[in-house]
């Protein structure tokens, strides 16, 4: 099948979820062989994406109104590689390739090794994207890979109590459930930066919201749909993150990575958004607009101990895990991976309730590196995600020798 639009290529990463899923579940039964029709299908997944239609290096695929969206796909077909080498060629030839495509995969990975050497953890709380995961153009082609599932199921292991990934996506409604190929009961899964919860068990628990917000949330939610049904603004559904529906919070892509929206289209989607908000929340009480350059963020803000609205963060979220699961991190070991400043309010939580604290961070961000070791004393900086899942990986092994 040729690929032409983008309803067909994300039927083929949902089709791509499946089977990896499959996989992974073959290899955690050592006792069973995995289907060569799986292998067969990701080959073919893989040729399928490399056969659609290039411009300048980028892929070109069709809108439901024949609109052309221009995508990389440097997530979605360098993860495949991966895959395949770790399938077919083996554990070496994987971190072979990966030292070749990170730089200072190999310092890092020898430093990461020596920082984590004689130390346990209780519990392990991780960001998703740009932590353990690469960055993906788009979120609903975000799978998450075979060997990086693999990976941090060897590590989870090693942990004595719980492990959590907490992303700012949301948990359901093409979120972390749909991408996630991890097999159950392994992590507990945090979307909305923590404000709806799945725990190792399957349990659903959501943060509290007023009756009020979620009213004023719902109505923000049916106007944006209503904008982005007229032709002019039908294109942001498709491009980066899209329309996405949060736990209190609502994402919409004002522009990706590739810059294929102009300027000027993309500054106009910002004052509609501005003009709805406006109508709705006149007194600006209960949203928060947050302008990534490429995303608007709009968060439901939340009540602080000194009556302040402020809006929710991995912080807030950190604390709502740790009491609604009955986590106890005083004087308990506590390791924290992240990679933007976003993050760092996971580790003012964790201080707050007395955890004893490590954390790995991903970036080469010398502000967020400062701002890291200034929160954090037991603080280490790698480079890549693929860096730090490996690192996760052998000090798992090593501590399984």
């Amino acid at each position: 099948m040729k690929l032409e639009y983008l309803a067909d290529f994300y039927a083929q990463m949902r089709l791509l979820r499946e089977t990896r899923a499959s996989i992974v579940n073959t290899l955690k039964s050592p006792s069973k062989g995995i289907d060569s029709e799986y292998l067969v299908q990701l080959d073919k997944i893989e040729n399928q994406l490399k056969n659609i239609p290039q411009k300048k290096d980028l892929y070109q695929l069709k809108t439901h109104d024949e609109k052309l969206i221009s995508l990389e796909l440097y997530y979605e077909l360098g993860d495949l590689k991966k895959d395949r080498i770790y399938l077919k060629q083996g554990q070496q030839a994987l971190v072979k390739h990966l030292s070749e495509f990170n730089l200072n995969f190999d310092n890092d990975l020898k430093a990461g090794l020596k920082f984590l050497k004689e130390k346990t953890f209780s519990y392990f709380i991780s960001d998703r994207d740009g932590t353990v995961s690469n960055y993906c153009g788009r979120y609903q082609s975000s799978v998450q890979s075979i060997y990086n599932a693999m990976y941090l199921s060897s590590f989870s292991k090693c942990v004595k109590d719980e492990s959590v990934i907490l992303t700012s996506a949301p948990l359901h409604h093409l979120g972390l459930l749909d991408i996630s190929v991890q097999p159950q009961g392994e992590y507990a899964l945090a979307g909305s930066k923590g404000r709806e919860l799945v725990d190792t068990k399957n349990k659903t628990f959501n943060y509290p919201i007023e009756k009020q917000q979620q009213q004023q949330l719902d109505e923000l939610n049916s106007a944006i749909e209503d904008l982005l049904k007229k032709p002019k603004y039908s294109s942001f559904k498709y491009i980066g993150s899209g329309l996405q529906y949060k736990f209190g919070q609502t994402t919409l892509a004002r522009q990706d990575k590739n810059g294929s929206i102009p300027q000027h289209e993309s500054l106009d989607l910002k004052d509609k958004i501005n003009e709805i908000l406006k109508s709705l929340d006149p007194e600006e009480e209960n949203f928060k607009l947050e302008d990534t350059g490429k995303d608007l963020e709009i968060m439901l803000t939340v009540q602080e101990k000194d009556s302040q609205k402020v809006d929710f963060n991995k912080g807030h979220g950190v604390s709502f895990i740790a009491n609604t699961l009955q986590y106890n991190f005083k004087n308990q070991p506590v390791l924290i991976c992240g990679d933007t400043t976003s993050d760092l309010p996971m580790l003012d939580a964790a201080k707050e309730m007395e955890a004893i604290l490590t954390c790995i961070f991903v970036t080469n961000d010398d502000d967020l590196k400062q701002k890291v070791y200034e929160k954090c004393e037991d603080a280490l900086i790698v480079s890549s995600p693929d860096a730090l899942v490996s690192i996760l990986y052998q000090y798992s092994k090593n501590k399984n020798t």
